[in-house]
């Protein structure tokens, strides 16, 4: 099972858990106890109760990055969303949906149950308990529901063994082979297969189809809407055939119908779309179901709903292993917590909660934090809390740490040649999380040869080999955005064009036409604003949105309610000036109006995506007062609270980061930098760091301050904005000489920190403020912005207003006075 959207609930549990001391996080319990206790069966094999669901894994990152679906985007390799089968790592897929499909589970096996999550003292017995078939226990009252109840029973058929076999390629990702064969199986060449076999076959294509082109994903739905036809459908008008609905759901938010497979959702959860959020976030026992509407309530940007559902999951989920804890019905109940945990490590990441899941995710395995470096790195049974940590390890600034490990997955050593560190493992999750490791420590060449490995090609191919696609499209979508990193603009636009089926030479029509995934047309309209081809990123947007560049101001601000294009749009439009544009769409996805009270449209509408955008575009509009109103309420804060309470870290890196960049607009430095400081303390964040350096510098205790910290890139890009902020006050006040002097020192610092530390848009984009100042020419300085983009595309959109952006024209114009 791979750190991606499927919850492999089939797989036999066989993990050894080393117990160790609760963490802050959960109750303290016997956890020793239970993980002691197993459900184990004396050599014997079990019927899995149904093939994994596949879920589909949405990856945000940083929220104050407007490049992707919520303005979060960690690394230029990384693509902004990840319905394609990758996420972070690529994604595993399901097994299927055989009910016949059996296991052996290891008779040393131990139930996996955080021990921090059962009840003190609670104790099990030794005795072995015997796991029959699932569907003669499914339809019992008093067990978990843990398929579709509704649905029919699945005899074995002469052609399972194909299938199950089958069902084996698509897990592994063979998405054209699974195609094929399933196809085969339909056709009847390998047997005529019966009713249940050819639904299970057929659902098998589906789920083949829906990780390829929009094409075939629509077909996915077509043939799924009519296996429905064979079947009956319960009083809430979900299928009774087992996992139709659910597939049929996955397919509906892979084409972007994003509430017809919540409606989907809803009914098979037997839940109606009005009830409250009390009954919406009941588990239905369904748990696959269940699973899979908490990670689309995730998609959707609806995060406290997802997370309600999550919890409440992992809550019965406990409830029940405790209660009957020899009872052969809930032998798959411990695969489902483990899923549940990961998911709910993914949203805390989401959510900036990075060492809430790291503690989570050392909880499972049985580590602590404190363990040394040994113990951190070393290979667990879960591999997918392994991938999880290396993810939430990269987040936190801790990429030697999760190189290390991801090469121990890879049974590689740091020392290995070039050739051995980027021979592909097999293993794409591994192999996909140890390129956007590399990407992320600027071991461009690395990453690039293991992405050619993967893609089946050689740096010395031609042109043409280089930038055809390989058929996965998170391999090419990554390595196309790595060539960008790179500047190779060639490249990366030919590899785009090539994986959505279009040319250079194509017209303009031809090149704005939707390719059918959202990924690839996504990274194209980003690209084309890259590079100054406003026209047609705009063109391809609207087509996105489903609008048209003529149509009226109201059509083209109504949301699409695809959250990732709704969010590009409005960042684009802000990029080009069109703030107007911009703010009447992010009120309608906020559900407000422009002639609202202040009251109402500074009240957070549940969303920190949509939130954080408007206090960010009222913040580039000069609206000050309402930036800081509507931050404050999302901080649960108000504005008449004393100091203390106000410069306290609400809990959300992103919103707190944007309270004190207003405050410092405003003139509120002292607040600012009170709130940084604790920031620094609560978040050990290296942006808290760099931002309570810039807001020292230029005033007098700032070299006391940064002689305390040790060397690094931020210590010298701070030391550069320091001289440069005294030199444009120098120019200003008519001392250019002075000025010029620290100009060079500024230059001097900037040039020190890529001479000796990995580059980043910073750096970049402050070696471009210090040409421009020191009269370089525009081709010059100007190269150096363009670099500093395309290592962070997001730095188009940020907001050109703070007040030492008009020092620096003000200091540029007096320079351009005394020329003249």
């Amino acid at each position: 099972m791979s750190y991606g959207p499927t919850p492999t609930t089939s797989a036999p549990v066989s993990s050894s858990i080393r117990t160790s001391q609760s963490s802050q996080y959960c109750a303290p319990g016997s956890y020793a106890d239970a993980a002691k206790k197993s459900l184990t069966t004396s050599g014997r094999e079990t019927k899995s109760l149904t093939q994994p669901a596949q879920l589909p894994q949405v990856v945000h990152h940083r929220s104050t990055n407007p490049s992707d679906i919520s303005g979060r985007q960690a690394s230029a390799c990384q693509p902004a969303t990840t319905l394609q089968p990758s996420g972070y790592c690529a994604s595993g897929s399901d097994t299927g949906a055989s009910k016949g499909h059996k296991f052996t589970l290891n008779p040393n096996a131990e139930t996996f149950i955080p021990r921090s999550q059962l009840h003190h003292g609670h104790q099990h017995s030794n005795r072995p308990s015997n796991t029959p078939d699932w569907p003669a226990t499914a339809y019992q009252s008093s067990t978990p529901r843990t398929f579709n109840p509704e649905a029919e029973t699945c005899p074995p058929g002469a052609v399972k063994k194909e299938i199950k076999s089958t069902f084996a390629i698509l897990k592994n990702q063979n998405f054209i082979d699974a195609e094929k064969a399933f196809r085969t199986i339909l056709n009847g060449k390998c047997g005529i297969p019966n009713r249940f076999e050819k639904q299970e076959a057929t659902i098998g294509l589906a789920r083949s189809l829906k990780e390829q082109t929009c094409e075939k994903q629509m077909e996915a739905c077509s043939i799924l809407e009519e296996l429905r036809l064979d079947g009956t459908l319960n009083r809430f008008g979900a299928s009774t055939i087992n996992n139709l609905d659910l597939t049929l759901s996955l397919c509906e938010e892979a084409l972007g119908r994003h509430l017809d497979a919540e409606t989907r959702l809803l009914r098979l959860r037997r839940k109606w779309r009005d009830a409250d959020k009390k009954a919406l976030c009941k588990p239905s026992r369904y748990y696959d179901a269940d699973i899979t509407h908490a990670r689309l309530w995730q998609s959707m940007g609806k995060y406290t709903l997802a997370e309600t559902l999550l919890q409440n999951i992992k809550t019965e989920l406990i409830k029940n292993l405790q209660s009957k804890p020899y009872s052969p019905a809930i032998a798959q109940l411990p695969k489902y917590l483990d899923t549940v945990n990961i998911a709910l490590g993914r949203l805390w990441q989401l959510l900036d909660k990075h060492q809430k899941a790291e503690l989570l995710m050392l909880d499972i395995i049985g580590k602590r934090p404190d363990d040394d470096e040994d113990i951190l790195c070393r290979q667990s049974d879960h591999k997918d809390v392994d991938l999880a940590l290396t993810v939430i390890w990269r987040a936190l600034g801790k990429h030697e740490r999760a190189e290390r490990l991801l090469l121990i997955m890879s049974r590689k050593h740091p020392d290995d040649s070039e050739e051995i560190l980027c021979s592909p493992t097999g293993h794409r999750a591994i192999d996909m999380t140890l390129v956007r490791t590399w990407d992320e420590m600027d071991k461009f060449e690395l990453a690039e040869k293991l992405l050619l490995n993967m893609s089946g090609k050689r740096p010395g191919d031609s042109e043409e080999e280089l930038c055809k696609p390989c058929g996965h499209h998170d391999t090419d979508l990554t390595l196309a955005l790595l060539w960008q990193k790179k500047y190779n603009y060639i490249r990366t636009e030919k590899l785009l064009l090539n994986m959505s089926g279009k040319r250079p030479g194509d017209s303009e029509e031809a090149l704005c036409k939707l390719c059918g995934n959202r990924e690839i047309d996504l990274a194209l309209v980003r690209f084309w604003g890259l590079v100054g081809k406003y026209k047609l990123a705009e063109k391809l947007l609207l087509n996105m949105s489903r609008k048209h560049p003529g149509a009226s101001e109201e059509i083209l601000c109504k949301p699409c309610w695809q959250q990732e294009i709704d969010l590009t749009l409005v960042r684009y439009w802000e990029a080009l000036g069109k703030y107007h544009l911009s703010e009447r769409l992010l009120l309608n996805m906020s559900g407000k109006d422009p002639d609202d009270s202040e009251e109402s449209l500074c009240k957070p509408c549940g969303n920190n995506d949509f939130d954080l955008a408007l206090a960010m575009l009222w913040e580039m509009m000069e609206k000050p007062e309402r930036t800081e109103r509507l931050l404050l309420n999302l901080s649960g804060k108000h504005p008449d609270d004393d100091e203390d309470s106000l410069c306290k870290p609400s809990g959300n890196h992103d919103i707190d980061l944007t309270l004190a960049r207003c405050w410092e607009i405003t003139g509120k430095l002292g607040r600012a930098k009170r709130l940084v400081e604790r920031g620094c303390e609560f978040y050990h964040s290296n942006e808290f760091e760099l931002t309570l350096l810039k807001l020292s510098v230029g005033q007098e205790g700032f070299m006391e301050m940064i002689s305390r910290y040790p060397e690094s890139a931020n210590t010298l890009l701070a030391n550069s904005i320091h001289y440069f902020s005294l030199a444009c006050e120098q120019i200003i006040q008519d001392n250019p000489e002075s000025g010029q002097d620290n100009l060079h020192k500024a230059l001097e610092f900037v040039e020190s920190a890529l001479t000796k530390y990995p580059p980043s848009a910073g750096v970049y984009s402050q070696k471009a403020h210090c040409l421009r100042m020191l009269g370089k020419s525009e081709q010059e300085w100007r190269e150096w912005f363009d670099r500093a983009e395309a290592f962070d595309s997001s730095r188009t959109y940020r907001a050109k207003t703070h007040f030492w952006r008009n020092r620096e024209a003000a200091a540029l114009q007096k320079l351009s006075n005394l020329k003249e």
